[in-house]
């Protein structure tokens, strides 16, 4: 979480609990007293505490509260294409591949799981920059293959950057790289909120969703 954010929890906060603990005071018809003014604030404070509590956990998602901090939903199944540079021993390149994304996400952590019909992939360092004043929506992310078939086979690994494209359906489009010396284009398309764990789960939700 940035200084900014963290910032204005605390200018919220303080003023979310002051309110509350007012208009406590002035519903009950309170006397301004110690005993009393203690008690206004600590419900002030346990509202707002309960307050942030949905706010992180549901609240951010939800398109009114998801104003007070500038974080896109991206949660759920992407669906599109792969087309890489890698070429086989004769030379010849491979077509679009059909790819799929799953995103999990809160509202401190994102996490990306990849399909291919050979290949899944699974990130493990993730960033997402967003400027609210400039209107960028990036999320990029360091990945590994899932399991190895072959103890002498190498690790693959690589690294994707993607860019959020506010259509409809949502959209992301961007490139990876990897450490077999191949990158290409992604482009996939939001299609459900559904999360799921395998290629030919997400190939049924593009299919019948």
């Amino acid at each position: 979480m940035k200084k900014d954010e963290l910032k204005l929890i605390v200018t919220i906060s303080i003023a979310l609990a002051t309110l509350i603990g007012v208009v406590y005071i002035v519903i009950l018809d309170k006397r301004f007293n110690l005993t009393d003014g203690l008690r206004a604030i600590s419900f002030g404070i346990t509202i707002t505490t309960l307050f942030w509590a949905f706010y992180f956990s549901y609240g951010w998602k939800w398109w009114m509260l998801n104003k007070i901090f500038y974080r896109p939903n991206l949660s759920g199944t992407w669906s599109g294409t792969l087309k890489s540079d890698w070429e086989d021993e004769n030379g010849e390149k491979v077509g679009d591949i059909e790819f799929y994304l799953v995103i999990r996400q809160s509202f401190l952590r994102i996490h990306f799981t990849t399909f291919t019909n050979s290949f899944i992939g699974i990130s493990y360092s993730e960033t997402m920059a967003l400027k609210k004043e400039t209107g960028l929506k990036n999320v990029a992310y360091l990945y590994r293959k899932e399991t190895s078939q072959d103890d002498n086979e190498i690790l693959q690994e690589g690294a994707t950057e993607l860019r959020l494209i506010d259509s409809n359906p949502k959209e992301l489009i961007g490139r990876y790289w990897s450490n077999q010396k191949t990158n290409g284009k992604i482009n996939v398309s939001f299609i459900s909120s559904e999360i799921v764990d395998s290629f030919n789960d997400a190939k049924s939700l593009k299919n019948y969703g």
